[in-house]
């Protein structure tokens, strides 16, 4: 297995958030430190240094011909990169030598996407084959690194078995990964092992399901929140009122329904609403950093919101489907639209995008869920016994960007949100998720102008193809994706051998990170 190393580290005497830390190279005293020249800097603080248009830059590989999108806007510039690495961003028509280029005229070149939620346990055969299939699809959709869910056969309850996953999913990825560690009562004595491991966090499940991971019970959270405060990490929860929704299904079954709309019913938005006022409470009472996933309620979001302005590190994310998708639609996508929590009605969804403009969502991801379509095709008899989840890494990243263009979003508001916010969630910031030189050469080119249809038949790699978003068109296409300077996917084929992504631990210590200046207003 080919993995970094971590280690955690301080930034002016406190502990900053987790990060992946790998050995740097020996530096050249008679060379400058690497430039970002013709660019503003990516993180304030970090002084550009002024090129020479004359000089000859020398590279493993230039891209060359891009418009280049930071946090700070998007122009012209060529990327340089040797040994895996961006080691300069220059102006479009500086001389370099590099025995590899890449044309990227009229194309839009962003840091490569980090998706925070997948899951993959599909086709099932082995942890190799699942990450293979599921990283193919990744590569195809722009992302370069991924943070996979412990819901795997077995569950990745114990240390032992989240090594073993790290060693058995690398020889089968084509991108990076991470991989979140558990929190539900077999796991509790296990935290700390996985956390050395490379755990950033761990994942907590308040509803039943049928994955064979038991749903944490309030006296599990704390305790689990109380380890992961203790170890500087975060524990993500899928808040969702385990006895509002058990009474629920109970009475629409008892009623004869176990139609779509009854799915809407027995979900109501208070089930969440209220399941993620009280995890916050219990992060408030043990100090525990929390990361809420797959919120699809302005209410729940805003409820994150005001805990951060009390000083809470709470956190959330959204997924693709509750911005792109609408309950008004379920009974025309059937099983392929049934995910947990359900599609929210349109004007919901409107207020979601208020929120994601407002700077109050911290990152959009895919909550990729590759179940068979027979499996699926099961809501049309019964909507309750069906699996919840969505399949869609592969496609939400250029459809996710095209409705915030169609929105009237700028690149350098959404894209932040699948790349450098990620990143410092999971403590990557300092490896992944933006364009600063010395980070690894993850990219995504992007054109913004080129309407290509789902076809989920046709274009998904996939075990089983299907998708919810079949017929709808986007502006946006993914042409290229590098990880560490090597082209994984181009024009929408997966060109990367079985096993060339690497496993990157994460674990280190978190430091709660202000309110943004839109989260204040």
């Amino acid at each position: 297995m080919t993995s970094y190393t971590p280690a955690p580290h301080t930034v002016g005497g406190s502990a900053s958030l987790p990060r992946a830390v790998r050995t740097p190279r020996a530096a050249d005293p008679t060379k400058a430190a690497a430039r970002v020249t013709g660019l503003p800097s990516a993180h304030a603080g970090r002084k550009a240094v002024q090129h020479n248009a004359a000089s000859v830059d020398r590279c493993d590989l230039a891209i060359t011909g891009a418009t280049v999108v930071t946090p700070e806007g998007a122009r012209p510039a060529t990327v340089l990169v040797s040994d895996g690495r961006v080691s300069a961003i220059v102006p479009p028509a500086t001389a370099v030598d590099a025995p590899r280029r890449i044309d990227a005229t009229g194309l839009h070149l962003i840091p490569g996407v980090i998706d925070l939620h997948v899951h993959f346990d599909v086709p099932g055969i082995s942890l190799a084959d699942d990450f293979h299939t599921g990283t193919r699809s990744a590569a195809a959709g722009g992302v370069t690194f991924v943070v996979e869910h412990p819901f795997s056969d077995p569950p990745t309850t114990t240390a032992a078995r989240y090594e073993a996953k790290t060693r058995q999913a690398a020889t089968g990825a084509v991108v990076d990964f991470g991989l979140w560690g558990a929190l539900t009562r077999p796991s509790l004595d296990e935290m700390a092992g996985q956390h050395g491991l490379g755990a950033p966090g761990f994942k907590a499940f308040l509803p039943e399901n049928d994955m064979d991971f038991p749903p944490a019970t309030e006296t599990d959270l704390l305790t689990g929140m109380a380890t992961a405060a203790r170890l500087g990490a975060r524990v993500l929860v899928h808040a969702e009122d385990r006895d509002a929704l058990a009474h629920g299904e109970a009475a629409l079954r008892a009623a004869g329904r176990t139609d779509f709309a009854a799915l809407l019913e027995a979900r109501p938005p208070a089930t969440e609403i209220n399941a993620v006022r009280e995890v916050l409470r219990l992060a408030r009472s043990t100090g525990c950093a929390v990361h809420l996933v797959h919120l699809s309620t302005p209410e729940s979001i805003d409820l994150v919101t005001e805990a951060r302005a009390e000083g809470l590190d709470a956190t959330c994310e959204v997924t693709a489907h509750h911005l792109l998708l609408t309950a008004s639609e379920l009974p025309h996508l059937g099983g392929f639209g049934v995910c947990a929590p359900p599609l929210r009605d349109a004007h919901q969804v409107e207020r979601l995008w208020d929120r994601v403009r407002s700077g109050q969502v911290h990152a959009i991801v895919s909550d990729h869920c590759p179940y068979g379509r027979a499996d699926k095709l099961i809501a049309d008899e019964d909507v309750f016994g069906c699996p919840f989840g969505i399949q869609s890494v592969q496609e939400y990243v250029p459809l996710v960007i095209s409705e915030a263009i169609a929105r009237g979003m700028a690149l350098t508001e959404i894209v932040p949100l699948m790349t450098s916010e990620p990143a410092r969630l999971v403590g990557a910031q300092t490896t992944k998720g933006s364009l600063d030189v010395g980070l690894d050469a993850d990219f995504a080119l992007l054109d913004l102008d080129a309407p290509w249809v789902v076809s989920a038949a046709e274009q998904q790699h996939a075990a089983e193809q299907w998708s919810p978003y079949d017929g709808r068109t986007s502006t946006v296409k993914v042409v290229r994706t590098v990880v560490r300077g090597v082209t994984v996917a181009l024009d929408g084929e997966v060109i990367a051998a079985k096993g060339t992504g690497r496993f990157l631990p994460l674990a280190g210590p978190v430091a709660p990170t202000p309110a943004s200046k839109k989260e204040a207003r």
